[in-house]
């Protein structure tokens, strides 16, 4: 993503605002799917995965809303 100017929050060896994810806590990626779709390889059939973010990409979330909509 870097590459295309839009670097993952928190990865600052690729250019991430350093700031934000100190703000924000992040000591890592913010690189998470909460929801991954496709079609399977081996027979076609659609395969669709869901999970909640991890805790901290959870609460940074909920700080980056709070400060949008404050």
């Amino acid at each position: 993503m870097a590459a295309h100017r839009h670097p993952c929050v928190g990865d600052l060896t690729y250019g991430a605002d350093p700031t934000l994810a100190k703000r924000l806590r992040l000591t890592r990626q913010w690189l998470h799917a909460v929801r991954l779709g496709f079609e399977h390889p081996g027979d076609g059939q659609w395969a669709e995965f869901s999970c909640d973010y991890p805790d901290d990409l959870r609460q940074a979330l909920g700080q980056v809303r709070e400060e949008t909509y404050a």
